[in-house]
């Protein structure tokens, strides 16, 4: 292997950055998506007190690989003399709500874990999916590397851990979750959006969709007219249908199960 495990991005030769969809890559979406789909039907009846304590472990392990993660890269940014990376490596996108949601969900009760269980079943088991195909990730590190490994399983655990609070019916979200779910995701806007517009970031894609083609040729159209603030607008309310669109196929999931164990077997 021509790169050390560890290697900052700019250290290791482009030839290694093959980027997604790789044979490799395939691989790997192969297997979570078994594995995030599988492991909560074989684990659909284990305790709720077992749930709980697996939640808080990874809730505390999901912090010290985010710390982990940001002083690693902070450490190249600023000794190759760029500096920190205010707009781009602080904790402020919408994927990153799983850790502290996380941390709700695991240590919390009432209504401010339903919260974040309807952050975590809905939004962040969908932002998962999509990212373990989508990982971004690999457009700037191998996979089999600490960068590209990090922004793969990161995306994994969000996809199997909603997986598993689902089957399990840890958390059942209902259709006014996809409401509940705005509190965190708006929250983290009030941070998000002015380090966007003092460092021209683009985190939680509230600035300029970077890396999606449509939310890219939105953001541009709103900005040329001066109306970038339409589509942020556009952009946190767009949260809402995308909940819906995982809590109507979760409740009809359940209904087809339903419908197939009632249905009588033949004479």
């Amino acid at each position: 292997m021509g790169y050390g495990f560890f290697d900052y991005k700019y250290h290791i030769p482009d030839e290694y950055k093959t980027g997604m969809f790789t044979t490799a890559h395939i691989g790997m979406i192969v297997l979570v998506y078994l594995l995030a789909i599988f492991l909560p039907i074989l684990l659909r009846n284990v305790q709720r007190r077992k749930i709980t304590i697996f939640l808080r472990v990874l809730s505390i392990a999901m912090v010290v690989l985010e710390v982990t993660k940001i002083t690693w890269e902070s450490y190249f940014d600023i000794t190759t003399g760029q500096g920190f990376n205010f707009g781009g490596i602080l904790p402020l996108y919408t994927c990153s709500l799983f850790i502290y949601t996380l941390l709700f969900a695991a240590w919390t009760k009432g209504r401010v874990q339903k919260v974040a269980l309807s952050f975590i079943t809905t939004i962040g088991l969908l932002f998962g999916a999509i990212g373990v195909v989508y990982c971004n990730g690999l457009n700037w590190y191998p996979l089999f590397s600490f960068g590209g490994l990090y922004s793969f399983l990161f995306h994994s655990t969000m996809f199997v851990t909603g997986m598993l609070l689902l089957i399990t019916q840890y958390h059942e979200p209902e259709w006014k979750d996809s409401l509940w779910i705005m509190i965190p995701v708006l929250l983290l806007s009030v941070f998000a959006i002015p380090a966007n517009y003092r460092w021209s970031a683009d985190y939680m894609l509230l600035y300029s969709g970077s890396g999606v083609p449509i939310y890219e040729e939105i953001a541009a159209a709103a900005a040329e007219k001066g109306l970038r603030f339409l589509y942020t607008l556009l952009m946190l309310i767009t949260h809402i249908p995308l909940a819906c669109l995982v809590i109507g196929v979760a409740k009809f999931v359940k209904w087809s199960a339903k419908k197939i164990k009632k249905k009588p077997s033949g004479d």
